[in-house]
């Protein structure tokens, strides 16, 4: 008799998964240095030798595995002397995998994979917290070992386009003691009062090996989130919470539409992508101007009525949450 076709199926998702997860450093139970500063409970978690609940894992992590490997094998065969691949250190009794060190520079440098939307965030704002605060660790390690560190660098790849987007800086004193501080609350706070970080349905908690423990206890058939009403039942103050939440957005939006619409007075193009203009702030202003095309729903609707017949559709199921007046408050 043949097997279930759920039985059958195995896809190459499935076994670049699988793969990922044989590797040494999928195994590691011990909290390393790129998760810090990232998600203070799964921090935690791994500080309290918790041992996992989920595979962990993503299909694009595995994709930037794979161009760290294509790049060590490289280096492996080109690398000079005193040059570094892959190489292990600890820096505060929290271990690491620098991805190279090239001596005659004294670069210390690191890869990271990401979208290409991000990408675009990075090149305008930064490398993000950990990210800066796991190569200092890495530079902190050298250092204290008696190896220098002039640069360090991060470079990232789009994984969707291939574009490859270079930062550099120096190892900052500053950095380190951030991260430390950071490793310090960790350590001293009680593990169920550790934030959550991330949201249950975002990529980040998705890949987590500790999301089922970590969102355990919510409400069945509901919001993962609803744990945190389980821990904190004081409706009032979530709604309250609600409300605020929503009235900074409409405020914020409407700084946002006053500041843009300002600002249009030194808009220069009326096509395509402007110069950067320099007004004095850190960050320069670029207007790109667009005409996409979007179906007509109504002359779409108004076809199908006239040949006698209904678009297709798709059902979906969508929860709103009102905040209403009660039926017996003052008015």
């Amino acid at each position: 008799m043949a097997a279930p076709l759920a039985e059958q199926e195995h896809t190459t998702a499935d076994l670049l998964l699988e793969w990922d997860q044989t590797r040494p450093r999928s195994r590691q139970r011990e909290l390393g240095w790129s998760e810090v500063g990232g998600c203070r409970r799964r921090a935690g978690y791994r500080l309290a030798g918790v041992e996992p609940s989920n595979p962990g894992g993503s299909v694009q992590a595995v994709l930037g595995t794979a161009i760290h490997e294509a790049v060590q094998q490289r280096l492996n065969e080109t690398a000079a002397e005193g040059d570094l691949v892959e190489y292990e250190v600890v820096f505060a009794g929290i271990p690491g995998h620098l991805d190279r060190y090239e001596s005659g520079p004294e670069d210390l440098i690191d890869v990271k994979t990401t979208s290409s939307r991000w990408l675009e965030h990075i090149k305008t704002w930064g490398p993000d917290r950990s990210h800066l605060w796991q190569v200092n660790g890495y530079a902190a390690a050298l250092i204290a070992k008696g190896i220098r560190v002039r640069r360090i660098v991060i470079d990232y790849i789009a994984r969707d386009t291939g574009e490859v987007y270079r930062w550099i800086g120096k190892p900052t004193v500053e950095a380190v003691r951030d991260a430390l501080d950071w490793l310090r609350e960790v350590r001293d706070a009680d593990l169920d009062m550790l934030n959550r970080d991330y949201e249950p349905d975002g990529p980040f908690c998705g890949r987590c090996p500790f999301l089922d423990i970590c969102w355990n206890g919510y409400v069945p058939d509901r919001d993962r989130r609803s744990v945190l009403f389980v821990e904190d039942p004081d409706g009032e103050k979530w709604a309250r919470q609600l409300a605020d939440a929503r009235a900074a957005i409409t405020a914020a939006k409407a700084l946002e539409k006053e500041a843009k619409g300002a600002l249009d007075a030194l808009r220069p193009n009326i096509s395509g992508k402007s110069d950067i203009l320099d007004v004095g702030y850190e960050r320069g202003l670029q207007w790109t101007i667009t005409n996409p095309e979007r179906l007509d729903g109504d002359q779409v609707r108004a076809d199908y009525r006239k040949a006698g017949t209904k678009p297709p559709v798709t059902s979906t199921t969508s929860t709103t949450l009102k905040l209403v007046k009660l039926p017996d408050a003052e008015p």
